[in-house]
């Protein structure tokens, strides 16, 4: 099990080789997320959205990089 985040108790990560740098998590979760030098995606705080908001933004992904996991188990996908 990864460390979960200390107020969402949820571990978010992106796959960067799928990553596309649309932007649409950044969009959805700005505080959340953020692109890099390279226009991938990387996660700069796992407790700046709700986890809702959050589980919306990997589902904008148009290719599928960002995976959400809770104390349960797989959130998104």
């Amino acid at each position: 099990m990864p460390d979960l985040s200390p107020q969402n108790r949820i571990h978010t990560t992106v796959d960067r080789s799928l990553c596309i740098g649309s932007g649409d998590c950044v969009d959805t979760a700005p505080n959340v997320f953020q692109l890099d030098e390279e226009d991938k995606a990387v996660v700069v705080d796992p407790d700046g959205a709700s986890v809702d908001e959050i589980v919306q933004a990997a589902a904008n992904c148009p290719v599928s990089a960002i995976f959400v996991v809770g104390e349960e188990g797989d959130l998104y996908p």
